[in-house]
């Protein structure tokens, strides 16, 4: 009796590692097939972002690569919905706009995001002119901390991007436009009402300049 029943326990949970494997393998397959798609999918983006997604700043376009699927994924439906990217003064957020539309489904959204995420982080090269105090902008990043992480590594829970990598152009022009009201201003934006009143603890440009001295030396 107690032999029989070993042997039907033996069988159930032999079909039982069967369905795990069958169903892990398939969770595995469908994870391929997004990120095939979201390739494929991205190959619209490289005119902009540039197949390897380090960005460009003739195209306004940032780098890209390595960035959290969270929020790729939620910038694109920010631009998608009009959040972002309508402004009459936010050139490069006009252009991502119609972009954003292109992708006519979530699971879509879902695939270039997780492709995105996929990609090896570059290495921008330095393009601002003005060399900052990297001392100095620790004291104003201070600020920036409570969100972005101390080493600038982000954070979900917050909204908050990674900064660290950034190219030097996009973190100013992120920072002025905040300042300005063109980014952050748009309706269901709680995080860029959040950023517009972060921004404003930097005095002047050349506070903005050493903010991003420390955020580049804390490296990738």
């Amino acid at each position: 009796m107690f032999g029989k029943l070993f042997a039907n326990q033996t069988i159930r949970a032999g079909a039982l590692g069967v369905a795990f494997v069958v169903a892990f393998a398939a969770h595995a397959n469908a994870e391929g097939a997004d990120l095939a798609r979201g390739e494929q999918l991205y190959s619209l983006c490289t005119q902009c972002h540039m197949a390897d997604g380090g960005g460009s700043s003739v195209a306004l376009a940032p780098a890209i690569a390595g960035m959290p699927s969270w929020y790729v994924e939620m910038q694109l439906k920010n631009f998608a919905s009009g959040i972002r990217g309508l402004h009459a003064q936010d050139t490069g957020g006009l252009r991502m706009y119609p972009m954003s539309r292109w992708l006519r489904s979530e699971p879509d959204r879902k695939a270039v995001a997780a492709y995105v995420a996929s990609m090896t982080p570059t290495t921008p090269a330095k393009e601002l002119d003005a060399e900052g105090n990297a001392a100095l902008g620790a004291g104003y990043y201070a600020v920036c901390s409570g969100c972005h992480g101390a080493a600038a590594e982000g954070n979900e829970g917050m909204g908050a991007p990674p900064l660290a990598g950034q190219s030097d152009w996009y973190l100013k022009s992120s920072i002025e436009k905040y300042r300005d009201r063109v980014r952050g201003a748009g309706a269901g934006d709680p995080y860029g009402v959040a950023m517009q009143a972060m921004v404003g603890t930097l005095a002047d440009d050349t506070a903005i300049i050493d903010v991003i001295a420390h955020i580049e030396s804390l490296g990738n």
